[in-house]
């Protein structure tokens, strides 16, 4: 196959129709696709849990560079699914052209300002909670302190982006008749799509690489692995090993799901049937078309079988001492929780959404976003360690 003919199936999102596109996977039934998020959520839960990214003062650590593990699990499930996806895009075109074309429908009427804003606040979010909107369902599964009211926190955050997105998408939004082109960086410039994926992984690879030498993963790990353990007995698993795992899951979420990787989603899906045009008219507008439909629910299931692969991976783990995992106080964790589910909607995509999928996919918008919510995150921790009010350690 010619890299002409490979770059013109992987753009068939615009040449098709939504209704074409949908019927990619009509031939795949619910059952299968839902039964797949279910066994990536799981897979999802269980490498999320053993790097120990998940935990909140890792992730206020990496905002401060003084911990690495969450920006080489980032940066390796980045490398793994672009590399996937760079094979979709290859072998299967059409269900890689279907998974931009789901992802393009999130993005394509944000601006670079929303996502900018978007993106800050939920940095700011993650900081303040110690957690992001994918984490904090690890958190739940393995126990960390307050975790449930970050949980909380971000469907409050739910409820408060239904109220005031009206407003938001007045301000910031495109209308609804923009054009998707240019929604990635491949239609921005000279070069194919598979290509650019591979020279961005090379380049991210060689960073993750450096990062390593210098600071390596064994020595942010309280514990060391017994001699003999098995891969779920383990304490840790190197966050590059769980990255790829992590980022080789857009595989079954494109060719099963049509989709790509994220999570906040979810959280509307299951706030969508809290809320009805008799109470509350302005949320139910923007709610109601995430109540139904395998492209909605899918990420419950996935979300809810990630909190049980925590949930089994860190009680399975064979540890030297204590493993229980201090968390933040309540008000930072609901106050966070509701920035990060915020930020996420506005933004149009959370750290998964943005972070592993956009960036994979190499979404124009999701440039914007990633850098502006690692902005926000490390703002915020600089300034919270200026009044002495950050806590960084486990």
């Amino acid at each position: 196959m010619s890299d002409k003919h490979i770059e013109h199936h992987a753009k068939l999102q615009h040449s098709l129709s939504a209704d074409e596109h949908k019927k990619t996977h009509s031939h795949i039934p619910s059952f299968v696709r839902l039964s797949a998020a279910a066994v990536m959520g799981i897979a999802f839960g269980i490498a999320m849990e053993k790097a120990h990214v998940f935990e909140p003062f890792a992730i206020r650590g990496q905002m401060t560079f003084s911990k690495f593990i969450m920006l080489k699990m980032f940066l390796s499930a980045v490398v793994a699914g672009q590399v996937g996806m760079a094979l979709i895009s290859r072998i299967a075109p059409r269900y890689f052209a279907a998974a931009r074309y789901e992802f393009s429908g999130c993005v394509f009427r944000r601006t670079p300002v929303d996502s900018a804003i978007g993106g800050a606040l939920l940095g700011a979010g993650m900081t303040v909670a110690g957690a992001c909107p994918g984490m904090v369902i690890i958190q739940n599964g393995a126990g960390v302190t307050n975790s449930i009211y970050t949980l909380g926190g971000i469907f409050l955050g739910a409820y408060i982006y239904a109220a005031i997105h009206s407003q938001v998408e007045r301000a910031f939004h495109r209308p609804t008749s923009a054009p998707r082109k240019g929604s990635f960086v491949d239609e921005l410039v000279p070069v194919g799509t598979s290509k650019l994926m591979i020279m961005m992984s090379v380049m991210l690879a060689g960073i993750i690489a450096t990062i390593e030498y210098f600071v390596p993963w064994t020595s942010e790990v309280i514990y060391e692995n017994a001699a003999g353990a098995s891969p779920l007995e383990m304490f840790a698993w190197s966050p590059m090993a769980s990255g790829a795992v992590v980022g080789l899951l857009q595989i079954p979420a494109v060719i099963f799901l049509g989709d790509t990787l994220g999570s906040s989603t979810s959280y509307m899906t299951v706030c969508s049937h809290t809320v009805s045009s008799d109470t509350l008219s302005v949320m139910e507008n923007y709610m109601a078309p995430y109540r139904r439909g395998v492209s909605n629910w899918w990420q419950v299931i996935y979300i809810g079988c990630a909190l049980v692969g925590a949930y089994v991976s860190h009680n399975g783990a064979i540890a030297a001492g204590p493993v229980d995992i201090p968390g933040v106080t309540i008000i930072p964790a609901i106050v966070g929780g509701a920035l990060m589910m915020i930020g996420s909607r506005m933004a149009g995509g959370c750290t998964s959404g943005h972070g592993l999928s956009g960036m994979g996919l190499l979404a124009t918008n999701s440039f914007v976003a990633v850098p502006a919510m690692f902005a926000g995150g490390m703002a915020v921790a600089f300034g919270m360690q200026a009044f002495g009010i950050l806590d960084i350690q486990a």
